[in-house]
């Protein structure tokens, strides 16, 4: 709706400006001609304002499409389905109680009715294996973990993801029932309509090889969201499913019940996105009906919430929000200096009877032909470079895949390349344009309106106009009002609570106070302010309610922001400070002298377009340094961590799938490994507060303690222990102790002892490393007889591990939790004494084992396969704003070629006095050096400040921060030359002005 408002307006507004140049033909033809009259400058201005649009542009359209991708996600998986309700069952194994037919009816015959819901669907859902004839039983990958849903076809029909899919399900063909699968499982089974699929639905059957499975004949392959793409229920990578009719769902699973459910789903009114809004409203309604009994899972609510917290889409919204002022500060800087370069005209214009209006309409004529023009080709550069930049990461993604040593990877990867398309809203091309558009005339209105009421003889002699006495007071009244109306918003978001209002109430107080107190020499009062934000900034998650909230995206971008801004307060407030001290540096060089003197006071006395060149420059090196100190951080964790990820050994071997082909011992007999451990998982219950949680804890070997370098753990210090080694043999000599991974058990510390239960259908689960994935315990599977293990350490959260649980010495296990292990994992050394052998001789051990149902990974992979992956998408990143590093290029070039034109009686003054062509050129490359320099400096001492903080929030808690200084420093070299070389061109022109010429020239 508000694009709608904010379009009518700019196109009422448009309309109304061509009229008035049609009724005002001299104007026009005054503002007009300024356009032809130098085409430099023309082409400057229409290429800054289309860098500035196209930046706008572009960041909007690489967040939407970043967004889109994040959501189609949930689209995908989720589709129209916002809530499932079903009833908690205590049967671990079940998860949900069947719901008898009259209880079903009860809720689709209310909800149905209810103007809030548009489909409400029956299902009876259960996870299987299901392969080919013979094949359901394998555990060597010919088999897939499957969700069997069972429908009511009618209803199905009426659901709002079957629109436009045929569901016709013909009867039964030689006693063979029909069902649809979707495409990833005809995909990953290379089958076809016409094919059989059988299916194991009891896993205890898996061994009982004589007994006949059912199989069941696909009738259709279809591509559809949410219910034929059913996810929701499991945490499995893939999304296979299977609908048929719920009769024949419950003969294939067995169910010897009729007219029963397991569980409902609801869709509310809207799309996917849309509807998640009615959540509130629509559970309260279930709950009238349905009553405790039943659970209602809001799924599409719980998922959105989950990708609003991501970092990817922090990551994007700060870039966008950083790129976007960029551009605007681009756009503003370059038409406050057209209209200060048009106040000798204007001022000449009133002088021969023209009125205010009048010469105001000239400049906002020219201006809205430069804008219009360059706003509509912005708007395409933007999106041009947003869509490259876009297919740069679906090319990453492609490469990414062929470093994955996993089978079938590319089958993970290809739903997500296919939703990881550029794409952009209409409401956003709109805003692009609009911002180019209006924030221009915005500009040349108020300073063509400002410029029409300054006297005459000011103008036109271009004398710098100050504030007078009523300027200065009402300006101090104005952030007077602002400093209570900060501080009122502070008290109050602190008495409720809010995070967010209390910081950015302080941070607006402490920036308005000094332009609130009332006095001439307050550069020290803006200083001492600016520096205090920065202190409190840096400060602020001592204070519990900012901590708390440590993970808004909000907060996160406010205090970027707050830094950013009080750092380029301070700078501008002290210009003329910088101006002292570079004099007194360079005083002594009587030849150089006058000239820093020159190059530095024109930067100084003109505070406003410095202060903007330099935030434009400052901003985008700000999100520079952002992207690469976090990435850079994260990967030098990871090279650091090589020896956690397998606790220093060189490689892990597991089963996917629970069978291994290839035993421990001739494993051991390969020559390309040197050593072996085996580690035992199982899946135990510990106690959290008042209920249980399940965790896995791991059984290590003596081979597993001798060669261990995980040595980063937090220990008991009333242990005699003084280093890790020692600590590993402590755990081995004293029965009843544990170590704790953090990343499961994050309150957990050295001293505290934990409960632990065991289960009592333990066993091998047969499914590989899914058994132990299981989450949810129910109390008829947990062991009455308690465990109390001491915990003598923690291996801090931030760790990157395998072994990710509790770590108990395999000799001192309880008898209480002694049985079989849900799964065995095999850590080795490999033979050879350089990385180049170690992995030759991997490569050979894999290719020995391929296919034998035993997955082998290599440390040095991991930690290649994400560096990539950290490394690509900086560098992508990195290219967009390299692009936005045009906004400072460029906002200096076009500084110095208006300088140029400016200061063409000065420089011709300056040689008459005795100023070289080389003391000339040397002025301006130092006044654009001093611009680009403090730019960069800023944007980097800033940037570095943020990343400090962030690191120091909840929100990267136990993350240790790394600054790539060398990038850094590469990067202010490449942009501080590039920056010269944008002005050489003005600089070169500057030194060839003969002075009688330069004394002459009026325009």
């Amino acid at each position: 709706m508000l694009i709608q408002i904010v379009s009518l307006f700019t196109g009422i507004a448009v309309i109304a400006t061509i009229v008035s140049m049609i009724m005002n033909p001299i104007i026009f033809k005054i503002g007009y001609r300024n356009v032809y009259r130098r085409k430099s400058d023309t082409f400057l201005v229409i290429m800054g304002s289309l860098i500035g649009t196209a930046l706008i542009m572009g960041s909007m359209a690489m967040n939407d499409s970043f967004q889109k991708f994040l959501f189609s996600q949930i689209e995908r998986t989720h589709g129209e389905i916002d809530e499932l309700v079903y009833i908690p069952s205590d049967n671990q194994n079940v998860v949900k109680e069947f719901i008898p037919n009259f209880k079903i009816e009860a809720l689709v015959d209310s909800l149905s009715r209810n103007e809030q819901v548009d489909g409400v669907l029956p299902i009876l859902s259960r996870t299987v294996s299901a392969g080919l004839p013979g094949n359901a039983r394998s555990q060597t990958g010919q088999s897939m973990e499957v969700t069997i849903i069972g429908v009511l076809f009618d209803h199905l029909s009426k659901w709002p993801d079957a629109s436009g899919i045929d569901l016709a399900i013909p009867p039964p063909t030689d006693g063979v029932p029909g069902l649809i699968i979707n495409r990833e499982l005809a995909d990953s089974l290379r089958v076809s309509v016409g094919d059989e699929i059988e299916i194991l639905a009891d896993p205890g059957q898996r061994l009982l090889f004589w007994i006949p499975l059912p199989q069941v004949k696909i009738i259709d392959i279809v591509e559809g969201n949410g219910v034929f793409n059913y996810q929701i229920e499991n945490q499995r990578p893939n999304a296979f499913t299977m609908l048929m009719d719920v009769e024949v769902a419950r003969e294939v699973l067995k169910i010897g019940v009729d007219d029963y459910f397991n569980a409902l789903l609801v869709s509310n009114r809207g799309d996917f996105l849309k509807g998640e809004r009615h959540t509130d409203d629509v559970v309260v309604a279930i709950r009238e009906v349905a009553g405790e009994e039943f659970a209602v899972r809001e799924v599409k609510r719980d998922s959105i919430r989950m990708v609003d917290q991501g970092n990817i889409g922090l990551l994007f919204l700060m870039l966008s929000v950083f790129a976007i002022f960029a551009g605007a500060l681009l756009l503003t800087n370059i038409y406050l200096m057209l209209a200060q370069e048009r106040r000798t005209e204007l001022g000449t214009l009133r002088a021969i009877g023209y009125s205010r209006k009048r010469v105001s309409r000239t400049i906002f004529y020219e201006g809205f032909f430069y804008s219009i023009i360059s706003s509509a080709i912005g708007v395409l550069a933007g999106l041009a470079i947003a869509r490259f930049t876009l297919g740069s990461f679906v090319s990453l993604s492609e490469d990414i895949v062929t470093l994955i040593p996993i089978e079938g990877a590319n089958i993970a990867f290809d739903s997500m390349q296919s939703s990881f398309a550029f794409f952009v809203r209409t409401d956003s091309i709109a805003y692009g344009f609009l911002l180019g558009l209006i924030i221009p005339l915005v500009i040349i209105l108020y300073t063509g309106r400002k410029i029409s009421r300054t006297n005459i003889v000011t103008a036109v002699r271009n004398i710098p106009e100050e504030l007078d006495e009523r300027q200065r007071l009402l300006l101090n009244i104005i952030a007077s009002v602002g400093v209570l109306l900060s501080i009122v918003v502070a008290y109050s978001a602190y008495s409720i609570g809010n995070a967010n209002g209390f910081f950015t109430g302080v941070v607006l107080t402490g920036l308005l106070i000094p332009i609130a107190i009332p006095a001439r020499n307050k550069r020290l009062i803006e200083s001492l302010f600016s520096i205090a934000v920065i202190a409190f900034t840096m400060v602020s998650n001592s204070f519990s309610l900012i901590a708390s909230s440590g993970s808004s995206i909000y907060l996160t971008v406010a205090k970027g922001a707050a830094i950013l801004f009080a750092g380029l307060f301070l700078i501008v407030y002290n210009l003329k400070t910088f101006e002292f001290l570079l004099n007194k540096l360079f005083q002594k060089a009587r030849a150089a002298a006058p000239v820093f003197k020159i190059s530095i006071a024109f930067s100084s006395r003109n505070r406003m377009r410095t202060g903007l060149t330099i935030a434009m420059f400052a901003v985008v090196i700000f999100v520079i340094t952002l992207i690469s100190v976090i990435p850079y951080s994260m990967e030098q964790m990871l090279i650091r961590s090589r020896d956690a990820v397998f606790t220093g050994f060189d490689a892990g071997a597991f089963s996917l799938t629970g069978e291994r082909t290839f035993s421990f011992t001739e494993l051991q007999s390969q020559p390309e490994v040197r050593e072996i451990s085996t580690v035992a998982g199982m899946n135990v219950a510990v106690r959290k507060e008042d209920s249980f949680g399940l965790e896995q804890i791991y059984l290590v070997d003596d081979l597993f303690i001798d060669n261990s370098r995980l040595t980063d753990i937090l220990y008991d210090e009333d242990l005699d222990i003084s280093s890790g080694e020692e600590l590993w043999d402590y755990l081995r000599s004293n029965p009843g102790t544990v170590i704790v991974s953090n990343s499961v058990l994050p309150d957990v510390v050295p001293g505290d002892t934990l409960e632990l239960r065991g289960l009592v259908d333990q066993g091998d689960s047969g499914q590989g490393i899914g058994g132990l994935l299981r989450r949810g315990v129910s109390s008829e599977s947990i062991d009455t007889s308690p465990v109390y293990l001491e915990v003598i350490a923690t291996i801090p959260e931030n760790t990157i591990s395998f072994l990710n649980g509790l770590l108990i010495y395999a000799g001192n296990v309880p008898s209480e939790l002694a049985g079989s292990a849900a799964e065995r994992y095999l850590l080795f050394n490999l033979s050879g004494t350089s990385p180049d052998q170690k992995k030759e001789n991997f490569d050979t051990l894999q290719s020995k084992i391929e296919s034998r149902s035993l997955f082998l990974l290599y440390v040095d992979d991991i930690i290649n396969l994400t560096s990539n992956m950290l490394e690509g998408t900086v560098n992508i990143l990195r290219s967009f704003l390299y692009f936005g590093m045009l906004v400072g290029i460029v906002g200096i070039a076009i500084i110095m070629f208006k300088a140029l034109h400016e200061r063409k009686r000065i420089i011709g003054m300056l040689k008459a006095i005795g100023f070289t062509k080389k003391m000339v050129f040397s002025s301006f490359l130092l006044e654009s050096s001093f611009i680009a320099i403090v730019g960069i400096v800023l944007g980097i001492v800033t940037g570095t400040l943020t990343s400090i903080e962030i690191y120091a929030s909840p929100l990267m808690e136990g993350m240790k921060l790394y600054i790539p200084w060398n990038q850094l420093a590469a990067m202010t070299l490449i942009f501080y030359f590039a920056s010269l070389v944008s002005t050489i061109i003005p600089s070169y022109s500057a030194s060839r002005i003969e002075p009688a010429e330069a004394l002459r020239y009026f325009e």
